[in-house]
């Protein structure tokens, strides 16, 4: 090995170091905010819980995923696997992705009672001619658009669950949403009403069904996610295609302004390093060992000391513990999937 390729893979290993240390630090703040009986701390104020169980599947912490599990079961599931109403439980906007996020810790953790349930009712969420998911319930005002946010992470839990019947739809709608855009590489319209897309938002959906890279404080989310599905997708497949196109969405944050990164207010850009590590990992031709790097000192700096994550300042300035509990979660999450990117470059 050349003294420059051992100075690279020393870095990796270096960034896959720190971010093992980080994930402990989340975790035990997630674990010390789960209650005896399996209640997330916070669970009647919002429905972040939904991701515990899949971090916690993820890391190894199979205890603590059991528990929350059957936390959520006796006290938040529906029988039919819909969370009960109530704005704690999911019936608002964007129910398809903490579902999403549900059935996936239920699936890997061996739990497929309940995953077969949540995945059967993500199915009668989805717009049976288009494969998308809406952003809204039955009678909301947005209940005709379908968005990538909700859409991808559907088409996730379905992919480890083995859902063709999902699968294949929520393929078709991200192809076809990235086929009908305009305004590339500025900005991606997030939504579909049927099968158009959606260009003239209506009020107060803008932050949710466009994004423009050339502007800060963006939902920069999107491409990640959308990369993602993309990525496992083209792994079950070996389809070239569906590489492709998770490359040229994460294109479109590599190219966006800087402050997608820097700016100390915003983690929109988190599900940019979850997405470039499922693409390295399907598709080891790629590089993208310069902004996983990146990536790891970002989770890092933005983490607090008592190893907790907080939501977007400028959305949430003063977050409550669910809050919290939702972002740390997450980016637990993100991490891990950079850990799996890390080690198989490094070495």
């Amino acid at each position: 090995m050349t003294t420059s390729a051992a100075t690279a893979t020393d870095a990796l290993r270096a960034a896959l170091a720190r971010l093992l240390r980080s994930r402990e630090l989340a975790l035990g703040w997630l674990l010390n905010h789960v209650g005896s009986d399996g209640k997330p701390a916070g669970a009647e104020l919002g429905n972040g819980w939904s991701r515990l169980p899949w971090t916690f599947a993820l890391s190894g912490n199979t205890g603590a995923a059991s528990a929350v599990l059957a936390w959520a079961d006796r006290e938040a599931l529906r029988p039919d696997g819909q969370f009960r109403p109530g704005p704690a439980y999911g019936s608002g906007r964007f129910g398809a992705y903490p579902l999403g996020h549900f059935a996936m810790g239920a699936w890997l953790s061996e739990r497929y009672d309940i995953g077969r349930r949540v995945l059967g009712a993500l199915r009668s969420m989805q717009d049976k001619s288009t494969g998308g998911f809406p952003i809204d319930p039955p009678g909301g005002t947005a209940a005709h658009i379908c968005d990538l946010l909700p859409t991808a992470q559907a088409g996730a839990a379905a992919l480890l669950a083995g859902r063709e019947d999902i699968v294949e739809g929520v393929y078709r709608w991200i192809v076809e949403l990235f086929a009908s855009q305009a305004e590339l590489p500025r900005r991606l319209f997030n939504g579909r009403a049927g099968a158009a897309l959606v260009t003239e938002v209506p009020s107060g959906l803008e932050w949710m069904l466009v994004t423009d890279f050339r502007k800060p404080r963006q939902s920069f989310y999107h491409p990640g996610i959308a990369a993602v599905f993309l990525a496992g997708y083209a792994m079950q497949r070996a389809d070239a295609a569906a590489l492709s196109l998770g490359h040229r969405f994460l294109e479109l944050n590599i190219q966006g302004v800087p402050e997608q990164f820097n700016d100390g207010e915003s983690v929109q850009i988190c599900k940019f390093g979850w997405g470039a590590a499922a693409m390295q990992i399907a598709d080891p031709t790629a590089d993208y060992r310069t902004h996983l790097l990146r990536m790891s000192d970002w989770f890092i700096d933005h983490q607090a000391t008592d190893g907790s994550w907080r939501p977007s300042g400028f959305l949430s300035p003063d977050p409550k513990v669910h809050e919290k509990m939702t972002k740390t979660a997450e980016h637990a999450m993100e991490i891990t999937a950079m850990i799996a990117a890390l080690a198989q470059l490094a070495v």
